[in-house]
């Protein structure tokens, strides 16, 4: 049976069944205390949703998104390394140029039309205090950090996710659908997966929990961006997606 005659829908089952699979699988190997595993693990799971919207899509796939969650695995796989302090700001920097993708597909559907002044005041604000929490936040790993480089790569990271999360705001202010709904559902996802991945791996608190909710907020990012990709959208709600 060809996958794709499949009815549209039922990828929102295969979307939720390897979910569950890839939150339990990731819980017991973490458990087992086979952390390179873990790290390259978290590599794979963009990979096998990567999977699922090619097998699943009826139309041409998003290029930019499609490139995203493919160098967003590459940065994830180098994390095996992380203690190599080249490796570390490489896999950092892999992070910045995937956040990149994103901010290319969303950008030019982010708009000021019909935003108004108090809006873009209340917006505006918001941006600008999430970005101070997320400087204080890395500045604290300053000392914990491997080098400078690792720290600058850290800070580009923070900024590429409040502005991914600024244009988001926008794209979903301006087309105010279920797609740019669950697009910017996504975007704060991924803040909140990079947030406790650090908390975890920099032992901040909350022991194994820290860690346990970044993979799972993780994983349901990029399910729910598969489900973006897959799901029909009008000329409106489309986010670019020619890579050139």
């Amino acid at each position: 049976m060809d996958i794709k005659a499949v009815q549209p829908r039922s990828y929102k089952k295969i979307l939720l069944i390897t979910s569950v699979v890839l939150v339990v699988a990731s819980i017991f190997i973490h458990l087992l205390g086979n952390y390179p595993v873990y790290r390259l693990f978290r590599g794979l799971i963009s990979l096998i949703f990567l999977g699922i919207v090619l097998a699943f899509s009826t139309k041409k796939v998003n290029q930019i998104l499609v490139a995203f969650m493919f160098f967003y695995s590459v940065s994830s796989i180098c994390t095996v390394w992380y203690e190599n302090t080249a490796i570390a700001a490489t896999s950092l920097f892999l992070n910045v140029f995937a956040y990149l993708f994103l901010i290319r597909a969303v950008w030019p559907k982010a708009s000021f039309k019909n935003l108004g002044v108090v809006l873009s005041t209340v917006f505006a604000g918001l941006i600008i205090i999430n970005g101070y929490l997320l400087y204080e936040f890395i500045s604290k790993l300053k000392d914990l950090a491997n080098g400078d480089a690792t720290f600058s790569a850290m800070l580009l990271v923070s900024m590429s996710l409040v502005v991914l999360g600024f244009l988001s705001l926008l794209y979903n202010h301006s087309v105010n659908t279920k797609a740019s709904l669950v697009f910017l559902i996504v975007a704060f996802l991924f803040v909140f997966a990079e947030i406790f991945r650090a908390i975890g791996y920099y032992d901040f608190g909350y022991g194994n929990a820290s860690v346990y909710i970044a993979r799972v907020v993780l994983i349901i990012a990029i399910a729910m961006l598969s489900h973006f990709m897959l799901m029909p959208k009008n000329k409106e709600e489309k986010l670019a997606s020619k890579l050139l």
